[in-house]
């Protein structure tokens, strides 16, 4: 009886383990570099389905400030692509602006943005579906919590795991309570070892073994400290290892008044 008990539990852990890195590669998968030249940041993929004809739409999902620092009209993205059973780097350009008109959609209140994107042939991705990112309610049901394991799949300094444009996945731990109603939650605070070049990455949590977005990073919290001598006035910044997170729900809302906006969009009339 005892070793069908541990052989079980040895069966329960390994699928276990299978799932998450399921995950890991899920997220991995859907998160590119955007690079601006001197600004770089990080953005994901999400997948909206058309409601009228099954097509759909790529959404670029990044923090906002991503965008507006960058001061071109384009900028390059990051894709990869697989040859052979290997990967390449695969990029291309990008507008985000018009005549100097943000091609980006913000949400009003949260440091959140979206911009429809078609990725280039060939590239190897895995977008996340609108049910993959949490809204109000799976913050209520405590499927997004206090003390949850997360993956961030980031560029750290711009740093990138090879050549090929890999992000680097990193691990941390929610580290805020309470988080519902979320509505009532601007930002959230996750335990992980952050950097520049970080924000814009997508906060993934293990739901049933299936990813599910729980957040954004927008920020970095750091203690500021004045430091005076006779010969020297300066301010120290230290990290603390605490990344912000705009709540995913704001993803959902700012979809959603993209697609109430193109709802509203008058149709030309055939000639």
């Amino acid at each position: 009886m005892r070793t069908i008990l541990v052989v079980m539990a040895f069966v329960v852990t390994a699928l276990a383990c299978e799932a998450r890195a399921d995950i890991a590669i899920d997220a991995l998968r859907a998160t590119v570099r955007v690079d601006g030249g001197s600004q770089s940041g990080t953005a994901f993929l999400v997948a909206v389905p058309a409601e009228d004809d099954g097509s759909g739409t790529t959404l670029l999902v990044t923090a906002a400030h991503v965008f507006e620092n960058m001061k071109a009209e384009a900028c390059t993205v990051s894709f990869r692509a697989a040859e052979q059973e290997r990967f390449a780097r695969l990029e291309t350009r990008v507008a985000i602006r018009e005549a100097g008109r943000p091609l980006w959609i913000r949400h009003p209140d949260a440091d959140v943005a979206i911009l429809p994107v078609e990725p280039p042939h060939g590239a190897d991705l895995t977008a996340f579906a609108p049910s993959q990112i949490a809204d109000g309610s799976a913050f209520a049901r405590g499927e997004v919590a206090v003390g949850q394991p997360v993956w961030v799949a980031c560029f750290p300094a711009k740093t990138e795991a090879n050549a090929a444009g890999w992000p680097i996945l990193r691990r941390g731990t929610i580290a805020s309570h309470p988080l519902a109603p979320i509505d009532r939650v601007k930002t959230f605070f996750v335990d992980y070892a952050h950097f520049g070049g970080d924000s814009g990455s997508a906060v993934v949590v293990d739901r049933g073994g299936a990813p599910l977005v729980a957040g954004v990073v927008v920020a970095m919290q750091r203690q500021t400290d004045h430091v005076t001598s006779p010969f020297e006035d300066k301010k120290v910044h230290t990290p603390l290892g605490l990344a912000i997170v705009a709540p995913a729900d704001r993803i959902l809302q700012v979809v959603d008044g993209w697609r109430r906006s193109l709802a509203a969009t008058p149709v030309p009339a055939s000639e």
